[in-house]
């Protein structure tokens, strides 16, 4: 594996449309963060990204590798490549202080096997925008556009969100954080009193009536009330936009509705893996009332560093995980079950169900508990 420069940019371009359906007129003007596996004809065979990424897990920030366009090209398939590219990452992400990674797979099977796992999904959900008209009459909150001088308040209302996996929308990938928000076609700002306490970002669409819908983006709030708000100000659409596709969590939305939510229409599932696990426990964020212990030997077989007996601490909201001296007889645990068990996204009955885990640790469950899958909101 290599790292990709300014001479590969073709390539790259080729690559891509090839991989993903899509031509663009304008070539990338740089390639931050791109690597990739030549083949036996000198073709670039393979390609990766890792972005620079903060996701929040327990209510602190820990740095994620974002692994990005992936792609094979049709000559070089089934020979292997994307496995030697992924487990060349690994390293590097380790050398770069991203304890973890994330992906959006386009198929598991390529990635379960060197390391990574699903613990959640972004869904699109298509919604008749009528049905978005909240039980209750209107509340005190008002709702209005929400202008340049809004866009720190925007910011600080999804920062305060505090939902596990969320990325943290700033650093290098997000050069202009705040300004972006401001760039859909609506953002509706809730407010009571003069104080911010909701927002949505929202895309309008071509056209009006039939075939017309609104692609909803965020969907923040602080209070039912405020929700209120906003589903009233997306359901006065209905004349023109019959439908809205809402992107996100609707678990919560189906609580402010007299109808019920219907199923996604997709689903894109995203995936997680343990790339430093000590750094990746010390700074993720725990429950604060929450006093564990637990031993365990963990397996990885591309992170040599993992393989060996451990003591997992949590006490005070913050956790530890140090090496033991060889001890016998400790149950194995598989480094796919501690990404679930990192993530809230499974516990230790379920990942002795799928063979991730060999036995029970007592205390483990304890240590990562949650109330709640863990969410993206922003696909890459």
């Amino acid at each position: 594996m290599r790292e990709l420069g300014h001479d590969d940019i073709e390539q790259v371009s080729r690559l891509s449309q090839l991989s993903f359906g899509y031509r663009s007129e304008t070539a990338p003007s740089e390639l931050r963060g791109m690597f990739g596996i030549d083949g036996a004809d000198g073709r670039l065979a393979a390609m990766a990204r890792v972005r620079s990424y903060e996701q929040l897990w327990g209510g602190r920030r820990v740095r994620m590798g974002g692994i990005a366009s992936v792609a094979v090209h049709p000559d070089a398939r089934g020979q292997g490549h994307a496995s030697v590219l992924m487990r060349s990452l690994l390293p590097l992400m380790r050398s770069a202080a991203q304890p973890i990674s994330a992906l959006f797979p386009t198929g598991v099977g390529v990635y379960r096997p060197v390391g990574w796992e699903v613990v959640g999904s972004l869904d699109d959900t298509r919604i008749a925008t009528r049905d978005l008209q909240p039980a209750g009459p209107p509340g005190a909150v008002q709702v209005r556009s929400a202008g340049p001088s809004d866009a720190a308040t925007v910011a600080a209302l999804y920062a305060g969100l505090g939902l596990n996996g969320l990325l943290t929308r700033d650093g290098e990938e997000f050069p202009s954080a705040e300004e972006a928000l401001l760039e859909h076609d609506v953002v509706a700002l809730a407010e009571l009193d003069g104080s911010a306490v909701a927002y949505a970002t929202y895309a309008r669409g071509s056209g009006y009536r039939e075939g017309s819908e609104l692609r909803l983006r965020d969907f923040v709030h602080r209070s039912a009330p405020a929700a209120g708000a906003l589903l009233r100000s997306l359901a006065s659409w209905s004349t023109v936009a019959p439908t809205v596709l809402w992107r996100g969590p609707t678990t919560g939305l189906g609580l402010h509705l007299s109808r019920a939510v219907p199923p996604p229409v997709q689903s894109q599932p995203w995936m997680l893996r343990i790339v430093d696990a000590v750094a990746a426990v010390a700074q993720r964020g725990f429950l604060p009332d929450v006093d564990a212990d637990s031993a365990f030997v963990l397996f990885d077989p591309d992170v040599a560093d993992h393989c060996r007996p451990w003591r997992l601490r949590v006490t005070g909201g913050s956790g530890v995980l140090e090496e033991l001296t060889p001890a016998a007889d400790l149950p194995v645990l598989h480094v796919r079950g501690l990404a679930l068990l990192y993530a809230g996204a499974a516990d230790v009955a379920a990942l002795l169900r799928a063979g991730l885990i060999d036995r029970p640790v007592p205390g483990l469950d304890a240590a990562f508990s949650a109330a709640q899958l863990p969410q993206i909101l922003d696909y890459f």
